[in-house]
């Protein structure tokens, strides 16, 4: 449902958003502010900022916090805008300040495998740094080349490959930023034995910007493997998905991800696999050395048609790094008019089940279903969206008809907030939105999230409203 109003402030007047932005524009300089029309390419669903600050340096960006909390305005961070359609519309919107410009690495010590880098740098390009030194930091963001480190840190989300690698609270070593009042703040360190601040950092993560503005992290790596190779197999059923994934999380060669799809969720992946475009994959992603992932290639097999799959084909080279690009960005936060993207956490002996769950959900409200789960993380996407027209036509309905779709989401999402709790809805038409519970069930620390809040920022103007229960 739409978040609560709890200790509402009331928004700045007309006349003091404009003293505002004209103060921040003269304060900070150098074009390191925009107003006017320009502010409207960072809107956040339906709400354009007064003012835009666009700091070079982590200085300006203290800058820009301090003032928003002299004038009482209200504030959104924003790394490149790709995961903007998270959460509930903010209750009010004077100032987005964007990172995109505090993309530096300041120190990187390969040999210590760590790296502190600024929050508006993109992962494709922290990805390129790190490979000269064969490193990584493999959290696989859905479009890499916009998603920023501060995105990350901010929705807390983790990627494919969280089982064997972490999620971003579990390789953040360290962070600096700024609170709401524009005081600097440092939790944690930048090397591994430094444990100080190390429970603030996991605070920050994933609060979505309502309790600070990030700054710059420091990470612990991985070294990048030799080789990588991805095992494709089709499966009947969810039983023998969860089968298959015992079978090859038992061998010598630990795979990186195990993934299962519907085939017809990439495109290019039913290309790939013709006449298994209805069918269930399993991805499996190996990596190590190069005999070592022949060998495990081989086990694979073995222990795939064991479990009743039958492998299909293996991906190496630039087909198996398409693959994996293409399902990173299945979780992508884009959305057509009549779709919705969501994501359920549970065991992940518990993923048959919800996956059976979903699809009967969605046959019920004629919703077409495609999804996407990591059966070592238990995660799953599932992209929910109305029924085209051809199957509209042969229903009786209407293809358009936006309040049938609205109706449909709701009834399938709430049923599965009912059973399973931990269903987010990251995308969706933002019409609907005060309609849908789009953090499911309350968590039970909710009275806790709200003293936080309160204490880390009272006035309310850190994102207001945009994340659970209208934090």
């Amino acid at each position: 449902m739409a978040p609560m109003t709890e200790g509402h402030v009331a928004g700045l007047s007309e006349q003091a958003r404009q003293a505002f932005a004209a103060r921040l524009a003269r304060e900070l300089g150098d074009g390191q502010a925009l107003t006017g029309a320009p502010c409207a390419a960072y809107a956040i669903q339906g709400r354009t900022p007064v003012v835009v600050a666009r700091p070079a340096q982590m200085e300006a960006l203290g800058l820009a916090l301090r003032l928003a909390a002299e004038a009482g305005a209200a504030l959104a961070p924003w790394g490149a805008g790709s995961r903007m359609a998270l959460g509930f519309p903010p209750q009010r919107l004077d100032l987005v300040v964007s990172l995109e410009r505090l993309n530096r690495v300041i120190a990187y010590d390969p040999a210590d495998l760590t790296i502190t880098v600024e929050a508006g740098m993109a992962h494709a390009e922290l990805d390129r740094i790190l490979a000269a030194s064969g490193q990584a930091l493999p959290l696989d963001p859905p479009l890499p080349a916009r998603a920023t480190i501060g995105g990350t840190l901010a929705t807390g989300l983790a990627g494919l490959r969280r089982a064997l690698y972490g999620s971003p609270r579990e390789v953040t070593l360290g962070m600096s930023g700024f609170d709401a009042a524009g005081q600097p703040l440092k939790a944690g360190g930048a090397v591994v034995k430094n444990a100080t601040g190390y429970g603030m950092t996991r605070l920050y993560i994933g609060s979505l910007g309502t309790l600070c503005v990030f700054g710059a992290a420091s990470f612990k790596l991985t070294p990048l493997p030799e080789a990588e190779a991805t095992v494709l197999a089709a499966a009947p059923g969810p039983g023998e998905l969860l089968a298959a994934t015992q079978a090859v999380n038992a061998l010598a060669v630990r795979p990186s991800a195990v993934v299962a799809l519907h085939v017809a969720a990439l495109p290019e992946l039913a290309r790939l696999t013709p006449g298994h475009e209805r069918r269930q994959l399993l991805a499996i992603r190996l990596p190590g050395n190069a005999a070592a992932v022949r060998r495990g290639g081989a086990e694979a097999t073995i222990a795939l048609r064991q479990a009743g799959a039958t492998p299909l084909l293996t991906l190496d080279g630039a087909s198996h790094d398409a693959f994996w690009a293409s399902a990173n960005d299945f979780a992508a936060l884009r959305t057509h008019p009549r779709e919705a993207l969501a994501r359920l956490s549970a065991l992940p002996t518990e993923m048959g089940q919800a996956l059976d769950h979903a699809e009967r959900l969605a046959r019920e409200q004629r919703l077409r279903l495609l999804w996407l789960t990591d059966l070592l993380s238990g995660a799953l996407w599932l992209r929910l969206s109305a029924a085209d027209a051809a199957d509209a036509a042969a229903a009786g309905e209407s293809a358009d008809d936006d309040a049938a779709f609205a109706a449909a989401l709701r009834a399938t999402l709430d049923a599965l907030i009912r059973r399973w709790r931990v269903v987010t809805t990251l995308a969706c038409p933002p019409a609907i939105k005060p309609a849908l519970a789009l953090w499911g069930a309350d968590p039970a620390s909710l009275d806790l999230m709200r003293e936080v809040k309160r204490r880390f920022d009272p006035e309310r103007r850190l994102n207001p409203g945009r994340y659970v229960a209208g934090l």
